[in-house]
C-alpha cells in the first residue's frame, strides 16, 4: 500500500496526498476523525478512517461497555521506524551524538503513542538531562568488544560493562517516565522500581537463555515488574504471555537473517510489545 493519502474534508472536498507521518499528526491534532472518509493506492474504495487497521488504535477505545483496562495504541511507520532505530545506534557507536540521536529517537517514539482514550503522549526530554547516561552507554558497548588474552579469548570487558549498563537502565527509565506526559498536563509518571531488583531480573534473564525457552517468561515477569513500578496519575500492566513472546521473537530473528525483511519485522514486533502495555488506571480527560 502507498503511503500516500487522500481524505475528505468535512465538506467533502478531495484533500491530499499526505505522507503516513503527516496523516497521523493531523489524525492527532484532530482534523481527520474516526469517520473521515480516506482512500490510498491499493484500497478498492474509499474508507473510514477508523476502520483502517494501521490508524484505527489512534482514535481510542470509544462506545459504551469499554473497559477501563485497554491496551495503549500506536503507530509506527516502516521507515520512520527502520531509518530512526538505524541513527539511534550510529549515535551510540559514534558516542558524541548519542544523547542527540537518543532524545529525538525515543521523542519520537513517544509521541506515536496514545493512550486507551485517544490521548497521544509528548515528551519533553532534552539531550542535556542525561547526556552522561547515553555517553556511558556507547563507552561501554565499545570497551565491552575489547578481548584480554588474545582474540578468541573471553571478553573481560563485559564483566564490567553489563552491570553498569543494567544500572544505567533504571537512570533511563526514570528519564523517560518523568518526561512522558500528556498535552492537557494530565499525567504526571515516574519509575520507582529500585537497582537490586532490575539488576536481579536481568541476572535471571541472562541465566534462563540456558533453558533455550524459559526466557521468555522470565521476560513477561520482568516486563510485569518494570510497568507496575511505574506510578503516577496512570499505572499500567503488561498483558503478554511467555508463548507469545517466545514465538514471536524467534519469527523475527529468523526473518531478519534474511535482511531484507528487517523494517518491517521491527515495525511488527515493536507494535505488538507496545501494544501488551495496558492501562489500569488513567487520569480522567
Amino acid at each position: 500500500m502507498s503511503s500516500d493519502f487522500w481524505f475528505l474534508d468535512r465538506e467533502h472536498k478531495q484533500c491530499g496526498p499526505v505522507g503516513e507521518d503527516e496523516f497521523v499528526r493531523l489524525i492527532r491534532k484532530g482534523m481527520i476523525g474516526r469517520e473521515t472518509q480516506i482512500w490510498t493506492a491499493g484500497m478498492s474504495e474509499w474508507r473510514i478512517a477508523g476502520q483502517v487497521e494501521r490508524f484505527a488504535p489512534l482514535f481510542g477505545a470509544s462506545g459504551p461497555g469499554v473497559s477501563p483496562t485497554a491496551a495503549l495504541s500506536v503507530a509506527l511507520p516502516v521507515w520512520g521506524l527502520f531509518g530512526r532505530s538505524l541513527l539511534l545506534w550510529i549515535g551510540l557507536l559514534l558516542i558524541i551524538p548519542s544523547p542527540w540521536t537518543g532524545t529525538w529517537f525515543y521523542k519520537w517514539l513517544c509521541e506515536r503513542i496514545a493512550l486507551p482514550d485517544g490521548r497521544p503522549l509528548k515528551f519533553a526530554g532534552q539531550p542535556g538531562d542525561i547526556w552522561y547516561v547515553f555517553i556511558a552507554w556507547s563507552v561501554s558497548i565499545w570497551i565491552g568488544q575489547f578481548p584480554y588474552g588474545g582474540a578468541d579469548q573471553f571478553h573481560y570487558g563485559e564483566l564490567v560493562t553489563i552491570p553498569l549498563s543494567w544500572i544505567l537502565g533504571v537512570l533511563f527509565l526514570r528519564w523517560i517516565c518523568a518526561k512522558v506526559g500528556t498535552e492537557d498536563g494530565t499525567v504526571r509518571l515516574s519509575f520507582e522500581g529500585e537497582y537490586l531488583p532490575y539488576i536481579g531480573w536481568n541476572l535471571l534473564l541472562m541465566i534462563s537463555v540456558i533453558t533455550i525457552i524459559g526466557w521468555a517468561w522470565v521476560a513477561k515477569f520482568m516486563m510485569q515488574w518494570i510497568c507496575r513500578n511505574v506510578r503516577g496519575t496512570a499505572e499500567f500492566d503488561f498483558t503478554a504471555t511467555g508463548l507469545s513472546i517466545l514465538w514471536r521473537t524467534l519469527v523475527a530473528l529468523l526473518l531478519s537473517i534474511l535482511i531484507i525483511p528487517i523494517p518491517w519485522v521491527m515495525q511488527w514486533y515493536a507494535r505488538w510489545m507496545i501494544s501488551q502495555v495496558s492501562v489500569v488506571k488513567a487520569s480522567p480527560a
